[in-house]
């Protein structure tokens, strides 16, 4: 989360130099360190007075220069346009697409749909678990558990922080202290009981 300066308003920080003032003071946008966030593999880099700067990729093609070439209104660098609106994306109907292989996957418009409205570039590693099995939270930095596990502290040894798999998390079975493995499972028997 992003905490806009002198307001006590917070942000998601994929949400940092999109080119929407979402601050008060519109420090949102003029963010310095846009190429160091956890998302900068999604976002498009150039250069601007020397300086690198990493732009959310709904300011390509926007109409107005943030790179001092324009490269950001003219696509290159491997960037696709075809021409997709938002609500195209998990609409369940695959929109015809030239193959865009990210992470050595090949992705459509349509792919991991089942998991949008939780796990999506806006919601994933920003320290809230919209998952249920906590998904838009794995392996964001700093991590020290292994990919498709989370943290967890067990009840029987409270000293170190232990991983737990995925798989064990949001199964009605309460395995990490505090039970942070069952984020909703207090809400569910509280709503029953009452």
């Amino acid at each position: 989360m992003y905490r806009c300066e002198h307001s006590t308003k917070c942000i998601s920080k994929h949400r940092l130099v999109d080119g929407i003032r979402d601050c008060p003071f519109d420090d949102d946008e003029t963010f310095s360190h846009s190429c160091s966030l956890s998302d900068v593999h999604h976002r498009f880099t150039c250069s601007i007075a020397g300086d690198k700067k990493c732009f959310s990729p709904i300011t390509i093609e926007d109409e107005k220069n943030n790179c001092e070439k324009g490269e950001d209104e003219i696509i290159s660098k491997g960037w696709i346009h075809n021409g997709n609106t938002f609500q195209m994306i998990c609409d369940g109907r695959p929109t015809e697409l030239l193959p865009v292989l990210i992470d050595e996957q090949n992705e459509t418009d349509e792919t991991e749909c089942e998991h949008w409205p939780c796990n999506n570039t806006y919601s994933r590693c920003d320290g809230f678990w919209l998952c249920k099995d906590g998904a838009d939270e794995i392996n964001c930095p700093p991590s020290t558990c292994p990919e498709f596990e989370h943290a967890c502290v067990f009840p029987n040894d409270r000293s170190k922080v232990s991983c737990l798999p995925i798989a064990r998390v949001g199964n009605g079975i309460i395995d990490c202290l505090g039970g942070s493995d069952e984020r909703n499972y207090c809400r569910k028997i509280d709503s029953d009981t009452i």
